[in-house]
């Protein structure tokens, strides 16, 4: 694997554990900014919804744009975004603040995995992006706890300070080590992309994971401080838990979309994440029961990313990177949606959101199992295009 997947890899860390920080963050500038804290709460909405925004329109404007230079403008976007958070001096100006670091975001995470699929031979694509979205399950791991802890402790400006430092290391070696990608030009708008009917499902399973997940996600440690017994430190011990287990489903997906198939993975993912979500209000009154399920969950959520990012570019090799910026906007739509949907339930049924949740879950399953047949290429063009070129 090209060293320069790490960075990309570490600038998926930053941009992860900007979005999962300010979970554990909104009590604190709720006090400090003088907001009620259900108002604190749309700066999660605000952000997922500009990025899914975001990504798709800037996803079809920049297609001519060099890769390595979006890259770089992404994360400098993002960085200028965190910054402002850092200082913002009233709330408005921290949603401002959180939406320019969401057009950064938008930019940065597409075009990373469209230029780890391009740095690599066809084999090695699903270990690929795989290692370049590993960041985000390492963020749910350390990122989000150690961000919280930071906040808690010296303050919730200082967890942004920590993303802003991130960033600019990330920059630093993107500048210094991605080289450049020759890539072609998309034949095919999002628009159009839209359009194919297999293509359009494979965005929707992803839209269909992340509702079903942030339906229950969100309101896990409310569950879990009220149903099951556990103190502080048990429910730390379970959040660590679910993102260790990303990395490991993360991981497998990666390998399993290598020597098996893109769709069986991706099946294989939803299947396992959609059950343990079902089992989760059987065993909330067990530990134990609420660990492996949690395991299960974590492994089966995150084995679905490397296949899926895969079979987008399988599905649309004429314009695969606005594709991927679509892949990423169906996934921060599902997150902006489920966390309202599950907030209606889980005042009068927060013990059985894990049944609404894996539901939804269940039908993205059925979406992943219907036979798509991807996009071939003309005879004598290469497998696999993206969609703008480095100059």
């Amino acid at each position: 694997m090209p060293r320069s997947l790490w960075i990309l890899a570490l600038g998926n860390f930053a941009v992860g554990t900007s979005a999962l920080v300010i979970a554990g963050l909104l009590g604190l500038l709720s006090a400090d900014l003088d907001v009620p804290l259900g108002s604190a709460g749309t700066v999660i909405t605000a952000y997922a919804l500009t990025y899914a925004l975001s990504a798709v329109l800037l996803g079809s404007v920049t297609v001519h744009v060099p890769r390595k230079t979006l890259l770089l403008v992404g994360l400098g976007l993002f960085t200028l975004g965190n910054l402002a958070a850092a200082l913002a001096p009233s709330f408005g100006l921290l949603l401002l603040a959180r939406g320019l670091s969401a057009v950064g975001a938008s930019l940065f995470t597409p075009v990373a995995s469209g230029v780890a699929a391009a740095l690599v031979t066809p084999d090695l694509r699903g270990r690929a992006l795989a290692l370049v979205f590993v960041g985000i399950p390492v963020a749910t791991v350390l990122g989000m706890p150690l961000g919280t802890w930071i906040g808690g402790t010296f303050g919730w400006r200082v967890a942004f300070w920590l993303v802003v430092a991130l960033s600019m290391l990330a920059f630093a070696g993107i500048a210094a080590l991605v080289r450049p990608v020759a890539v072609t030009p998309p034949t095919t708008p999002w628009f159009a992309l839209v359009r194919r009917p297999a293509l359009l499902r494979t965005l929707l399973v992803m839209g269909l994971l992340y509702l079903g997940q942030f339906t229950v996600y969100p309101y896990l440690v409310t569950a879990l401080r009220g149903l099951t017994g556990l103190d502080a430190g048990g429910i730390t011990l379970i959040l660590l838990l679910f993102g260790a287990a990303g990395l490991i489903g993360n991981a497998l997906g990666g390998r399993l979309t290598d020597f098996w198939s893109s769709p069986g993975t991706l099946r294989l993912g939803l299947a396992l994440a959609a059950g343990a979500m079902l089992v989760l209000p059987l065993v909330l009154g067990s530990e134990w029961g609420v660990g492996a399920a949690v395991l299960v969950w974590g492994v089966g959520a995150l084995m679905v990313n490397p296949p899926q990012q895969s079979r987008i570019v399988e599905l649309a090799p004429d314009a695969s990177g606005v594709a991927l910026a679509l892949n990423a906007s169906a996934l921060y739509v599902g997150q902006a949606l489920g966390a309202p949907l599950g907030g209606a339930f889980a005042g009068a049924h927060l013990a059985q959101l894990g049944y609404l949740g894996g539901g939804v879950v269940l039908l993205a399953l059925l979406l992943a199992a219907w036979p798509v047949t991807p996009l071939r290429p003309r005879d004598g063009e290469p497998h696999l295009r993206i969609s703008a070129g480095a100059r």
